[in-house]
């Protein structure tokens, strides 16, 4: 049995809009949801086209350094600098695991559902976690997504059964066919 079932990797620019992002992910699900942030789009379109290899059972796994920047510093803007009530979608898409509950959502999954901040170990520290979930027998499948945004954005998901010992991306998905998108 192979550790790694399948990956994707999406690269978008800066520049790239929320709009553009919910066209490219039009074309992996047919009613992306509504009212959700950068962040929510990112982690939909690498995992998405990954959906018709998941089980309900499986796990998700989801890290980031940052929450959604633009969400979290207009809930601040509004709270802190003006005093005044944050909006709805600020308030519901500024929980971390926000991202995680739209993953889970669209691709059916009803296994554990964590979100961490992501450090330099960060494929490492997703796979002990899954590991744990594993071993006990709670899932068969675990889905690591991982989004990284500072200016240009890379988002990553790998479909895992077993774990490994590998360090990052590239030396999990080393022996598999990865699907590389460019969002803009």
């Amino acid at each position: 049995m192979k550790p790694v079932i399948a990956a994707c990797s999406v690269r978008g620019e800066a520049r790239c809009s929320d709009k553009d992002l919910k066209a490219a992910l039009s074309q992996w699900l047919a009613t992306p949801p509504r009212r959700i942030d950068r962040m929510i789009l990112q982690a939909l379109l690498c995992s998405a086209p990954l959906k018709a290899r998941v089980r309900s059972d499986c796990g998700l796994y989801l890290a980031s350094r940052h929450p959604a920047r633009a969400t979290m510093g207009a809930l601040l803007d509004a709270v802190c600098v003006h005093q005044r009530q944050p909006k709805p979608f600020e308030f519901v898409n500024s929980v971390s695991n926000a991202a995680g509950f739209h993953v889970a959502a669209q691709l059916g999954l009803e296994g554990p559902n964590l979100f961490i901040g992501a450090g330099t170990n960060v494929w490492k520290q997703l796979q002990a976690l899954a590991a744990l979930d594993l071993s006990d027998g709670v899932i068969t499948q675990a889905l690591l997504v991982v989004i990284d945004e500072n200016g240009d954005f890379q988002a990553q998901a790998v479909l895992i059964e077993a774990p490994t010992n590998a360090q990052g991306f590239a030396e999990l998905t080393a022996d598999i066919e990865v699907l590389q998108l460019q969002a803009c």
